[in-house]
């Protein structure tokens, strides 16, 4: 706008507060005066549409009807055809709908006042005889102080009778309000009844406790069927501070019959009252969840500062700290893996057998033969021994002897140039003896010569090694 339209009839525009469709809101100073009003005027384009002029005729005409503390206070108008505008007194308030999308806590703390004043205001239009039809959060202004003050009136509508009824149908006017809160009787074209806002003020008191209406459809037709089909969700199930009582109160506003609301805007307004709309007084759910939130910040800078710490030791190239010690397991005996016996060759009765590996001598008895004692073994399958001409495996002699020409001490016959040991007398018979006298065999000395000891038998040659299968626990019987 330029500087000369500015200046209306004397009131000098200093700031745009609103700008709709087909109108736009200025904060104004009449000449002369220090006092701030809001002027509403039409825009050049609507100032050119007659519909958009009566409407806003329709508009004045309501506004000088209404004077209650709650609603917008009317001052002067002029409608010309180079301008039209009317003044209200300035109130220093943010729209409900700007509130609960910025500061939800607000309206809270708030909640009760706000919703006395708009029942005491829609109830005083009831009685003057006016259903306001486009209640919403954008047309509800609310200070810091709890004040409120409804505005725009251009849907206003006295209740219809039956014959009016009857030939609006037949006109097939559209459908006026806003979708997100118009009640169900309109959307299908019913009588006019000021039921219609005690719906869509309780979508309003939905919205003002839950942070959202409830019902957001996807396009305008889904949702105008929401309201007339679907049984919204309790406002408690959006906001967790919200009291039984006030769920029953929205909930009952949201019948899609009339018949089921409340009788009237004054009953709406002796039950908001007595009220108890939150659990938990506002204030304390809300500490309450900023020191929840509080703690969760510090667990989540924590555990970001080991993040930093970790990639600034990676960066420098420091090792890794080590983990921690795992805790000590108890042990446990693993199990013996059996392994499959060896068939150890049987040697051949013309080669002289290589001699048996040493082993540590067992103890010697005077007077008697060694016990026979098999060493401690693994459990292992029964495996077969190198067997060497008339021997039996050891543990398998018959009580009292031993295999013929093989006595304990004794080399091998038939080893060059190795004395023989004879077992001391102990009257039993033994092989190659008869008559309890031990008869000499070939290459063993008299029993009376001297007796010797035993060379340590011959070295094998060298790089070889005496064969043994893997698996196997030689025994020598020496």
């Amino acid at each position: 706008m330029s500087e000369a339209e500015l200046v209306i009839d004397g009131h000098e525009l200093t700031n745009c507060l609103a700008t709709g469709n087909f109108s736009q809101v200025w904060e104004a100073t009449p000449s002369g005066s220090g006092t701030s009003v809001a002027m509403k005027l039409l825009l050049p384009e609507a100032l050119a549409d007659k519909d958009q002029v009566k409407l806003f005729k329709h508009e004045i005409n309501v506004v000088k009807q209404l004077e209650h503390p709650n609603i917008i206070r009317y001052i002067d108008s002029a409608v010309t055809k180079k301008q039209a505008y009317y003044t209200m007194e300035y109130f220093r308030g943010l729209n409900l709908k700007s509130l609960i999308r910025a500061d939800l806590h607000s309206v809270h703390l708030r909640a009760n006042k706000l919703m006395e004043c708009c029942t005491q205001a829609f109830a005083y239009m009831h009685e003057k005889g006016w259903i306001h039809k486009d209640i919403k959060p954008d047309n509800i202004l609310l200070t810091k102080g709890g004040e409120v003050r409804v505005i725009d009136f251009s849907l206003a509508s006295k209740p219809s009778s039956s014959v009016g009824h009857m030939m609006t149908r037949k006109k097939s006017i559209a459908i006026q309000g806003t979708r997100t809160y118009i009640a169900p009787e309109l959307i299908k074209r019913e009588r006019l009844t000021p039921a219609a806002d005690i719906y869509s003020l309780g979508v309003l008191f939905y919205e003002a406790l839950a942070g959202r209406p409830p019902f957001m459809g996807g396009t305008p037709n889904e949702l105008l069927m929401m309201h007339v089909r679907d049984q919204p969700d309790l406002p408690s199930s959006y906001h967790p501070n919200v009291h039984p009582e006030a769920d029953a109160l929205v909930m009952k506003m949201l019948k899609k019959k009339p018949s089921d609301r409340h009788e009237s805007m004054q009953e709406v307004f002796t039950e908001v009252r007595s009220l108890k709309l939150f659990r938990q007084d506002p204030e304390e759910f809300k500490m309450a969840k900023l020191a929840k939130l509080a703690a969760e910040e510090e667990t989540s800078v924590d555990q970001r500062l080991d993040s930093r710490a970790d990639a600034a030791r990676v960066a420098s190239g420091a090792p890794a700290p080590k983990p921690p010690a795992p805790k000590p397991q108890p042990k446990r005996a693993a199990p013996v893996a059996e392994k499959p016996a060896a068939v150890a060759p049987t040697p051949q009765a013309s080669s002289p057998q290589p001699a048996a590996p040493q082993q540590p001598a067992m103890p010697q008895y005077p007077g008697q033969y060694p016990p026979m004692q098999q060493p401690m073994m693994p459990q292992q399958p029964a495996a077969q021994y190198p067997m060497q001409p008339g021997m039996m495996p050891p543990g398998q002699y018959p009580p009292g002897q031993y295999p013929p020409g093989q006595y304990p001490g004794q080399y091998p016959p038939g080893m060059p140039g190795q004395p023989q040991q004879m077992p001391p007398q102990t009257g039993m018979p033994y092989p190659g003896q008869q008559g309890g006298q031990p008869q000499p065999t070939q290459g063993q000395p008299p029993a009376n010569a001297p007796q010797q000891q035993p060379a340590a038998p011959p070295s094998p040659p060298p790089n070889e090694e005496p064969e043994q299968p893997e698996g196997i626990d030689w025994i020598n019987i020496s």
